[in-house]
């Protein structure tokens, strides 16, 4: 894989990520991946992009991010 395409490859997920987060607004594709490139470029990528100190471990951030409460049906 050559550089800019691995680059590509690192941005993608992060990007989308932040597009789920945001509720999946249209029109900020660039505004995501450019957050997305920053956070690649800035980050240690053997560790999370986000941030743990804030987030809390990964498991709880998931859950946090990926749950949304259903309504109590009788």
């Amino acid at each position: 894989m050559q550089g800019v395409e691995m680059l590509d490859e690192l941005i993608r997920p992060i990007a989308h990520r932040l597009w789920i987060f945001e509720g999946q607004p249209d029109g900020r594709a660039l505004d995501h991946w450019l957050e997305a490139r920053r956070v690649a470029m800035t980050t240690n990528l053997a560790q999370p992009w986000y941030d743990a100190a804030i987030m809390g471990d990964e498991a709880d951030w998931m859950r946090k991010t990926l749950w949304h409460p259903q309504p109590y049906l009788h």
